[in-house]
């Protein structure tokens, strides 16, 4: 029993960490790769964007170059969600 449990710790732990994006890395990548057909960042719609959806839409989006590693994409949404507009709250 106690091996299961050890055998079940351990399958739950990630075998690697997701990438830390670099936000200057983003903007080079953004800039050689997706300004071509989306153009301006500030346009694009991200206000609802999270992390984890954003990295989904890149990895699944259809691009005319590679679409990059795992790091590119983080790199990306390091450099894209800053973009978004903050809504401030109202008292």
């Amino acid at each position: 029993m106690a091996r299961f449990l050890v055998l079940m710790m351990v399958m739950a732990v990630p075998l690697c960490a997701d990438p830390v994006g670099d936000s200057a890395q983003g903007a080079l990548i953004y800039a050689q790769s997706c300004a071509r057909c989306h153009r301006d960042v500030a346009q694009l719609d991200l206000a609802s964007a999270t992390p984890e959806n954003l990295m989904l839409f890149l990895t699944r989006h259809r691009t005319r170059s590679d679409q990059g590693s795992d790091q590119d994409r983080a790199d990306l949404v390091a450099y894209l969600l800053p973009q978004a507009p903050t809504q401030e709250l109202s008292e």
